[in-house]
Order: C-alpha cells, then structure tokens, then sequence
C-alpha cells in the first residue's frame, strides 16, 4: 500500500465529512485494491454508497468530487444502498470483479450478504465478450495502416479484455487470479491462444519495450486471435462442450 492508498483514504474522509450519516460505504477498487496501482498510468477507482441518490443529496458532494476529477482521478462510482442491493443481477461482471479485490475506506462491507447468480455472470460475459470483439474489429479495420493507432487500441482495449478474463476463469472454476500475467496465461490455458502478444502489450503498458503495432505483426494479429478463441471457447462452455 503506498501514497494512493492515503489519498483514497484521504477522500473517504471528507466525504464522511460532507455526508455524515447518509454516507453508508466507501469502497476503493480496480488496480490499487489489487497492489497494480501504476503512478500516471492507473486509476484510482472509488465506489460511494449513500442513502438516497436524490439531486439535494449528491449535490452536498459536488465541489469535493469536481476536486478529486481535476487530480486526474475518475469520478466517484454513485450508488444508493437500494440501488447497490438491486444491481448483483445487472452488472454481475463489475461486481464479482471489485467484490475480489476491493478495500473497504468507510462503513461495513457492501458485499456481505451479496449473492451473484452464476447464470447471470455467465450471460453478461458472454455479450461483453462478442461486443467488445466487434469493436475491436470496427477499429482495427479503420487503423489498419496506422500503427500508432493500433498501439493506442490495444493498450486501451487491455484491462477491458483482463476484466472479461477474469470472468472467464471464474466461470470455469478458477476463483483467485488477479495479477495480469496469471491473468493471461491460465486464459490461455483453457481457450487456446498464445498467451504472448497479450503479455507483450501488459509489459508495453507498464512503461516496457515500444510494441511493434503493425497490422501484421504477431503482437497485433495474435491479440485478435486471442479474442477470438476466448468468444468461441466461451461460446463452447454456454453450450457444455468446453
């Protein structure tokens, strides 16, 4: 745990300061919670549950998170305690994946109690796969002959496709894996690609060697086919075959 630990804690105390006792929870997430926190690359990712989310209520909030955007961070996750309750069916993947490494700043634990229908993950992954997969495509059509847009298209696109990873694994039975690198490679494991051009682009992302983002180079084409043989390997588990 280092400075971005005390700034988030730092955060959850003046919003204990300006919610008082509507303030039921403040929970940090993402790459701090899991120890990947990279400074200038990373975000430091804050969940706040209050009471109500009336207009008055986040309004009392609006100064200290104008301040906490302007120091790069991104903006607060708002829910209220009702709406958290209601959402384990509707964004199963974002709350499995802070539910594995988040660290709680204020009030008790959102997650005691909480129960996520395997049923539910498994259908959102599986439409977060095939869109983000289309996507993907959309823009590598578009970037084929420019290299640096490519570059910038995988490195963004990563953590997105780690956080569908995760899903993956947990889908088939492997509850645990957080660091990008097991990430990668138990995935590959299971869906059949090489876990290479993947590990090259979290190496480039954490300030490594520059990538070769050629359209035809083994980095770029090799990612796509990750992506590729994790659509249809999830596609083989929805159907009982994987």
């Amino acid at each position: 745990m280092g400075k971005e630990i005390d700034r988030a804690r730092a955060f959850a105390a003046e919003l204990t300061t300006t919610y008082g006792g509507d303030l039921v929870s403040v929970v940090l997430y993402g790459s701090a919670a899991r120890g990947e926190y990279r400074e200038g690359r990373s975000d430091l990712n804050v969940m706040v549950l209050l009471r109500d989310t009336r207009p008055e209520t986040l309004r009392r909030g609006s100064a200290l998170a104008r301040r906490w955007v302007g120091e790069r961070n991104p903006p607060p996750l708002m829910l209220s305690e009702a709406e958290w309750r209601a959402s384990a069916d509707v964004f199963p993947i974002e709350l499995t994946d802070i539910r594995d490494a988040h660290l709680v700043l204020h009030g008790g634990d959102p997650f005691t109690g909480m129960e996520i229908d395997p049923e539910d993950l498994r259908l959102q992954c599986e439409n977060e796969l095939k869109g983000k997969q289309i996507r993907l495509r959309e823009r590598y059509l578009l970037s084929a002959g420019e290299p640096k847009e490519l570059e910038e298209l995988l490195l963004g696109s990563f953590s997105t496709f780690l956080v569908l990873f995760r899903t993956v694994l947990r889908l088939s039975g492997e509850d645990g894996a957080r660091d990008p690198e097991t990430v990668v490679r138990r995935t590959a494991e299971r869906a059949g690609f090489d876990p290479s051009p993947l590990l090259a682009v979290h190496g480039a992302r954490g300030g490594g060697a520059a990538l070769d983002a050629r359209a035809e180079s083994p980095v770029v084409a090799g990612y796509l086919e990750a992506v590729e043989r994790v659509v249809q390997y999830v596609d083989r588990f929805v159907h009982g075959t994987a």
